[in-house]
């Protein structure tokens, strides 16, 4: 093929063909070429190295040792860190201390000495490039331990992944002035995306603030707009409790709790039993004393009339319309008598209305033997309020005694005691000239007292309550206990209910 090519150029006048190189030739060529490009390649590495910084302080004098006590000296700074979470209703701070948090060496090192040596030939020759016009400086990248990292952001998932809570009135510690504290939405954070966004931000050595990302939300009812009206207390009023019975305790810090912060809107009817709920084992309440009919019984829940009471009393002394109230079958020791409000799951419910153009919170505190039970409302709708008994008839109790061969002295049974009829008329004087005067009914039956005897049946009426008209106790605005009036000669246990 070769020869006829020749001859063909020959016969045509072509000049000769020249020589192409074999393909050793071709072969050395690349083969030098690669070389150069390669000793280019690995000049300009070695370049890149050299425009490394670590945390903006040059390396290229600095010895393994030298970067591994610089190191070392900045460890110390980690654990002191803080990195902030916000978002519009999240607010956290992570102590990088309680995160096990440290220099990721590791790291470090890879970004100072693997400068165009990872990734495809173009990604390092990239790297390279990138270096020499920019320069690099490799962070004090901060890791820290995985689990403590998921615990805590489950723990933030969790603390806003809660009902909405409506905004409320509270009173402050000088026990005069009213806050608002704002609503707070149910807010649904993504977990997953926020790890990686801490971890991205931890390894560029930085703790700024990272805006949490958020799923979903669910806001609340009530916002704190909704209650700029309220701004003073419109009332308040404490009950005792006897704290030595633990149970009893229990269940009154609990409906207490529940009571605390329920808000009225103006021109709105508040139930107590629609608002704290049913009383029972599952919610934590425990078995205590109560009243049903005449007896003295355990009952789950014992202990929350006083919760009920002491807000039948704040209402009355707020100007609020009472809608239902009824007394217990006794009356109750830590209120003058028929100034108790009894409440059941079986349907005995207090309740009452707000009259006022403004919403009106219940607020509430517990001591170590007292509930006080503020409501909170706006200047506008002060009042004054009296009471005077109206009405007050004691109801005589039988002591009945019964023949029993098993006893060789009388033992009561039953204890006996005094019924009353009670009839209190309340007066409210409102700060805009209206007045407002409603009456509060109780009837107490008596209680026959049983006695067991070896004697012979018998039976006589007998009165051993001396009630008297208790209007100083009426008129005391916020605690009975303000005035040094015994209360009424009711049973020893009339406080359990």
């Amino acid at each position: 093929m070769k020869e006829y090519r020749r001859r063909y150029r020959e016969k045509h006048g072509l000049p000769p063909e020249k020589e192409r190189p074999s393909w050793k030739k071709r072969a050395a060529v690349i083969v030098a070429l690669c070389v150069i490009g390669f000793g280019g390649f690995f000049a300009a590495q070695s370049k890149a190295e050299q425009m490394v910084t670590l945390n903006g302080q040059s390396i290229a004098d600095m010895t393994s040792d030298d970067i591994t006590n610089y190191l070392d000296l900045h460890e110390k700074d980690v654990e002191d860190k803080k990195l902030r979470l916000a978002t519009d209703g999240v607010d956290v701070t992570l102590d990088l201390d309680e995160l096990g948090a440290k220099l990721d060496r590791a790291y470090i090192d890879d970004e100072l000495h693997l400068v165009g040596r990872r990734g495809l030939p173009w990604q390092r020759v990239a790297d390279v490039v990138t270096t020499l016009r920019h320069g690099k400086d490799v962070p004090l990248a901060i890791a820290v331990d995985d689990d403590k990292l998921d615990k805590v952001l489950s723990d933030v998932h969790d603390k806003y992944d809660k009902d909405p809570q409506n905004a409320y009135a509270y009173v402050k510690d000088d026990q005069k002035t009213v806050a608002i504290e704002d609503a707070k939405d149910r807010i649904v954070i993504n977990t997953g995306k926020l790890k990686d966004a801490v971890t991205d931000e931890l390894h560029t050595g930085k703790t700024d603030t990272l805006d949490v990302p958020v799923d979903s939300r669910e806001g609340a009812d009530i916002k704190a707009d909704d209650l700029k009206d309220i701004d003073t207390v419109l009332s308040y009023y404490t009950t005792h409790f006897d704290d030595t019975n633990p149970d009893r305790n229990v269940n009154i810090r609990l409906a207490q709790q529940r009571l605390n912060h329920a808000v009225v809107m103006a021109q709105k009817d508040f139930s107590f039993n629609k608002y704290v709920g049913t009383r029972t084992a599952d919610k934590g309440y425990k078995p205590a004393p109560s009243y049903f009919e005449n007896k003295l019984e355990q009952s789950t829940g014992g202990g929350v009339c006083q919760v009920s009471t002491t807000l039948f009393n704040a209402a009355l002394r707020a100007g609020l319309f009472i809608a239902s109230r009824e007394p217990h079958f006794a009356p109750a020791a830590y209120v003058p008598v028929g100034m108790d409000a009894t409440v059941a799951d079986d349907g005995l419910d207090f309740s009452f209305t707000n009259p006022f153009q403004h919403p009106v919170c219940v607020y509430t505190v517990a001591g170590k033997n007292t509930v006080t039970t503020y409501i909170l409302g706006n200047h506008a709708d002060t009042c004054s309020v009296s009471f005077e008994t109206t009405h007050l008839q004691n109801l005589p109790h039988k002591v009945i005694k019964k023949h029993d061969d098993s006893v060789t002295e009388d033992k009561r049974k039953q204890e006996g005691y005094d019924g009353h009829d009670v009839t209190i008329r309340r007066t409210v004087a409102y700060s805009d000239g209206d007045r407002h005067v409603d009456t509060i009914e109780s009837h107490y039956d008596p209680n026959d007292e049983i006695i067991l005897t070896p004697g012979d049946d018998s039976e006589e009426v007998v009165s051993t309550a001396d009630l008297e008209p208790q209007d100083p106790l009426l008129n005391a605005p916020h605690d009975m206990m303000d005035f040094n009036v015994p209360a009424a000669d009711t049973a020893d246990t009339a406080d359990e209910e």
